[in-house]
């Protein structure tokens, strides 16, 4: 079957308007996706945060710290904490565990996403047990 110029140019013409379509269909997932690419990225991120913040802490009250020398270990990770960190027990006994709990609050951007958690912003803990030295 011959086409002529002119049939292929009609039908190039209508393909222009099918793809703006297919683009608007599909650019609210694609935005979906990438908006909570980078929220589930942020609270992942906050929460390694909070970890490492809180094994710092018990690291430093197991090694003899008092409650201020923890706060101040913890802080070098951020001072965006929700509260100070919670030190059990306040002072340490040698031998025995002390935990470092450590909280910050997450704010969620994407509408959808956000309907998905209980609270917005979403709080992340972290809590590290380690053994006092002697």
């Amino acid at each position: 079957m011959k086409w002529s110029k002119r049939g292929k140019h009609r039908l190039l013409q209508g393909a222009e308007g099918v793809t703006a379509v297919e683009f608007a269909i599909i650019l609210p997932f694609f935005l979906l996706l990438v908006c909570g690419i980078m929220d589930f990225g942020q609270i992942y991120y906050q929460l390694h945060t909070v970890n490492e913040a809180s094994r710092e802490g018990a690291r430093r009250a197991a090694t003899g710290g008092t409650s201020q020398e923890v706060t101040t270990a913890v802080q070098k990770f951020g001072s965006q904490l929700q509260t100070p960190p919670y030190m059990n027990p306040t002072t340490p006994v040698p031998g025995q565990p002390v935990t470092v709990t450590v909280t910050r609050s997450v704010q969620i951007i994407t509408p959808i996403i956000s309907a998905f958690f209980p609270s917005n912003p979403y709080t992340v803990t972290g809590k590290s047990v380690m053994q006092v030295e002697k």
